[in-house]
């Protein structure tokens, strides 16, 4: 077994460097000897614990009295017994977390001129000691007549090591301690001597030096945070234990602010080793935080009053108050300033790379002209499947092999940042950057294949330690081994390599800019990109050249994963031609494609530069606008609907394509593809249930409206099923206002929403396959009461009964076997029954709409063509058409008294009607005026409110039959 007192220093164990962290600062229940101290009741204010080394002490220092014996008692006896205050409440005022300096009487066994004494409150327990009154300094005038200039250096150094040389130097003089040392904490703990003042008689310097973050663990810092000041008088001296070891309640007395609390071996040991007999350490603290500590070294003992401790310490509090009111501001603004600088540089580079084309050479420029602000090493763009770096000035184009090991730093999908100042200790070198050993990259999920990253070469560094860092001693005693402290604090040299400098505290708020600025510029110039291969790609239009659904879903989606601002909005039109459908059946398709395509012109032209125009696909259109503001969405409507509603002229036609706009506003981070498209879709129809040729803004009442329809649509399920339907006939008359016939008339009083318009009915059963249902129960309904007409007396010139007929009815493979069937179950002969038809029928499928037509006229049916002159009417084709009557629009019979034009065309189709043996019927006839006129030009017969409105079945009977007929 090795000798007792062998002494042996090696690299200490994570396990020993752990206990050793661990092992308690400071030995509770004993202070140091120098001073003794009392613990009161806080009601009582008396003595309850008390150092053992009390009496010993008063003798030492009383004058003229008789000594006390040494087992004299003190327990629970009156503080006041023993000393006597200047404030007698002071007592009554003191704090757990602050020592104040207690005025003592002279004329008491514990005197003023022997004494002094500070006192605070140790969990709930008032704690005083005293100590010595000290002749080596025997006033502080010295130190506080120098505070003034002290203050003004202070705020005047021109550099922070000035600051720090300024405040050791003069402690260093108003202390006579053999050394003061400045002590800053740097990021991993570890402490390094900043300024250094020594007397003349020290030979051994340690600024500059570093120490191991483990000469100071975690609970020392913690302590010194919260208790500033840590005096030992001397190391080598004996504690004194207190007595009783326990308060009353039991536990020991709480000594985090005890001045003469005791030092634990290990630290002692520490001392001892570092040749030091007395210390005095003062915490530094910046905006709360231990920033670093200023450290009193003596070769000999000594015992500073506490006086002089309390002006240190206030002088410390100002050193503190000066590094975070003016230091560190300073600094922060530095900071602050390059912040913004590289901020403007990252913005202003790439909006002037947004202005090029996306090529090798923008990224090398930009690369260049942001590296000159940020000063990194390396600064490196991953986009797709290139890498674009600056490393050292050279510009790099790199490609999987650099992008895959980037993409090994982080450990999961969810991460977006990784940082690291020692990347080759965890990881290989990237391939293209080997000597890249700092790195700060930060990713994005969409797109998934973009990130940016800032890099630094390997710094080599020299450290000078005041002792090997993370050894420790191995001492035998009584032949055990014991850990203690290193015994040499010899310089130390340490080589430091594979580490680049810390990343500093602004880089995350630069990543963030560069970041959002370069996957803008990506984002864009993609888009752009994009757009200039739309030919090539499934987001082109062949027809219009223009972007189509897919591209507006993509377009929409990247707005909404990548908004620019959280105010961003988004304005949408959508525009549906009218009537198109008519163009390529009656002018074909080569027409409509030609139509198609001036329109994408037109809209192109109504729309700004970076709005998007899209076809989604036969006549439907629609314009994205993004903006911060709002715009004038009305002006561009109407723009649209003027444009696009001019005449076109193509080859012999002459078109008039008037469209439906509907227009919806969102913000950006609220954006739906489908729902913003659904709402537009519905905006666009209430523009043209309006009327068509007009722009609707989607507000609330849109919604409800189309929820309203989708009610419809299941109750007009219900209402086609059900026993009884309503139907209104329109009386028709000849001009000596003879009954001549009725037009049926569906009508549906709605059980929620009331009476419901059959253009709003019929269109809904249009859309949902229920129009030969509902078409079916009209007929039959209609015959239905027909039969009970017969049964009155009907007048002899009581021709027809008139029918409305749908073009998808009379195209459907088994209407005319439907009707047929209908009429025969109620015996009404066909050559009672009109059939009204509109022009849509012959734009759908011409000739097979004539033969279905020719195939019912065989069977007795008669047919009117209705609503004649609103589509695309032509006299010319009048007598190609199978059909017994033609029903005059009544937009042309309102108007033809104030227009003449409209009241020749109307005296033309009479003329025309004549010849081809057609009979004529004026729909709309609300005066007197009207009727004249058109009994004048020989109209055959007439219906409107100047003569009868629809009413329902009885009323009917009740005016038309079982009345004299010549109203």
């Amino acid at each position: 077994m090795t000798k007792d007192g062998t002494i042996t220093t090696r690299k200490i164990t994570d396990e020993e460097a752990q206990a050793c962290a661990s092992e308690s600062i400071h030995v509770i229940g004993s202070i140091q000897p120098h001073g003794f101290q009392f613990v009161l009741d806080p009601e009582t204010f008396t003595i309850v614990q008390h150092s053992e080394n009390t009496i010993e002490l008063i003798n030492q220092y009383l004058k003229q009295r008789t000594p006390f014996p040494e087992a004299y008692p003190i327990l629970h006896t009156s503080i006041f017994d023993w000393l006597a205050l200047a404030d007698n409440d002071v007592l009554t005022k003191l704090v757990h977390n602050q020592t104040n300096k207690i005025d003592l009487a002279e004329h008491s066994i514990i005197s003023s001129s022997c004494w002094e004494c500070v006192a605070h409150l140790a969990q709930g327990w008032p704690s005083l000691e005293f100590i010595p009154t000290s002749e080596e300094i025997s006033s502080s005038v010295r130190l506080i007549s120098q505070m003034h200039g002290l203050v003004d250096v202070m705020r005047s150094a021109e550099t922070e090591q000035g600051l720090f040389e300024t405040i050791t130097r003069q402690f260093q003089q108003y202390t006579r301690f053999d050394r003061v040392m400045m002590y800053r904490f740097l990021p991993d703990w570890s402490g390094e001597v900043i300024s250094e003042a020594v007397s003349d008689q020290e030979e051994i310097k340690f600024i500059g030096l570093r120490f191991p973050s483990a000469d100071i663990p975690q609970q020392a810092r913690d302590l010194y945070a919260k208790n500033k000041v840590r005096v030992f008088a001397n190391v080598d001296a004996e504690p004194s234990r207190l007595t009783p070891a326990k308060l009353p309640n039991g536990q020991p007395l709480d000594q985090s602010y005890t001045l003469l609390r005791n030092m634990s071996d290990m630290h002692r040991m520490y001392l001892k080793n570092m040749g030091v007999k007395a210390t005095l350490t003062l915490s530094i603290l910046v905006k709360g935080k231990l920033w670093g500590l200023v450290v009193f070294h003596n070769n000999t003992p000594k015992t500073p009053p506490n006086h002089v401790v309390a002006e240190l310490k206030l002088t410390c509090d100002l050193f503190s108050e000066i590094l975070s009111s003016y230091l560190i501001p300073s600094i922060e603004m530095i900071d602050l300033t390059h912040l913004v600088a590289a901020k403007e540089c990252i913005e202003h580079t790439f909006n002037e790379a947004k202005q090029q084309l996306i090529t090798q050479s923008v990224f090398e420029l930009s690369l260049k002209t942001i590296q000159q602000v940020l000063k990194y090493d390396y600064i490196g763009i991953v986009s797709g499947d290139y890498c674009y770096v600056l490393a050292n000035g050279e510009f790099k184009e790199l490609g999987e092999a650099t992008i895959s090991a980037i993409n090994t730093l982080f450990d999961g999908v969810d991460e977006h940042h990784y940082k690291s100042h020692t990347l080759h200790a965890k990881h290989e070198p990237i391939p293209g950057l080997m000597e890249m050993v700092g790195i700060y990259v930060r990713r994005s999920t969409v797109p998934s294949d973009f990130c940016v990253f800032f890099g630094k070469n390997e710094v080599v560094k020299s450290i000078k330690w005041g002792g090997v860092p993370n050894t420790v001693n191995i001492v035998i005693k009584g032949g055990e081994r014991k850990l203690e402290p290193r015994s040499s604090f010899a310089l130390w040299r340490e080589h430091v390599k594979g580490r680049s400098d810390h990343w500093e505290s602004q880089v995350g708020q630069i990543m963030d800019s560069f970041f959002n600025c370069a996957r803008d510029f990506v984002t864009v110039k993609s888009n752009e990109l994009l757009l200039e291969q739309l030919e090539h790609s499934a987001y082109f239009d062949a027809l219009t050249h223009l972007a189509n659904r897919s591209f507006l879903k993509s377009y929409i989606d990247d707005l909404n994963f990548n908004p620019k601002n959280p105010g961003q909005k988004v304005s949408v039109l959508f525009i549906d031609l009218d009537n198109f459908k008519d163009v390529n059946d009656f002018m074909g398709h080569e027409t409509g494609d030609r139509i198609l395509q001036t329109v994408a012109s037109r809209l192109k032209a109504c729309s700004r530069p970076d709005d998007l125009v899209v076809r989604l696909g036969g006549d439907e259109f629609v314009i994205v606008v993004t903006h911060d503001a709002n715009i004038d969405l009305i002006s561009m409507a109407e723009k649209v609907v003027h444009s696009v509603g001019e005449p076109v002229f193509d080859h012999e036609y002459t078109v008039v394509i008037t469209p439906s706009v509907g227009v919806i506003s969102a913000f950006v981070k609220d954006l739906d593809f489908n729902e913003l498209l659904k709402r537009a879709d519905i905006a666009m129809y209430t523009a043209k249930n309006k009327g068509k040729n007009s722009y609707h803004i989607f507000d609330k009442k849109d919604q409800d409206a189309f929820n309203k329809k989708a009610i419809l649509t299941l109750d007009l399920r219900k209402y086609v099923s059900s026993p009884e339907m309503e139907l209104h006939f329109q009386p028709q008359f000849n001009f000596d206002k003879q009954l001549t016939g009725a037009e049926a008339l569906a009508r549906w009083d709605h059980p929620t929403f009331g009476y419901i318009s059959p253009e709003v009915f019929i269109q809904v059963a249009e859309m949902n396959n229920l129009i030969k249902p509902l078409s079916m129960k009209i007929i039959a309904t209609a015959c239905k009461h027909f039969v009970t007409w017969r049964q009155h007396k009907l007048s002899a010139e009581f021709d027809t009964l008139s029918i409305n007929i749908s073009p998808s009815l009379l195209l459907d493979k088994s209407f005319e076997a439907s009707l047929l069937n209908i009429l025969n179950d109620y015996r009404v002969p066909p050559a009672k029954v009109r059939l009204e038809i509109t022009e849509s029928i012959f734009m759908q499928n011409h000739e097979l709409a004539i033969a279905k037509l020719q195939s019912l006229r065989d069977r007795g049916f008669t047919i009117s063509l209705d609503d004649f002159g609103t589509g695309f009417s032509s006299l010319n084709y009048l007598w190609k058409l199978p059909i017994d009557e033609i029903k005059i629009d009544k937009s042309f019979i309102s108007n033809m008294t104030q227009d003449e034009s409209l009241l020749t065309m109307v005296e033309s189709i009479i003329d025309l009607c004549k010849k081809l043996n057609l009979e004529v019927v004026a729909e709309g006839v609300e005066d007197k005026a009207e009727f004249n006129i058109l009994k004048g030009l020989g109209c055959d017969t007439c219906q409107g409110y100047y003569l009868s409105k629809p009413v329902p079945n009885q009323e009917f009977i009740s005016q038309n039959i079982t009345h004299d007929q010549s109203t």
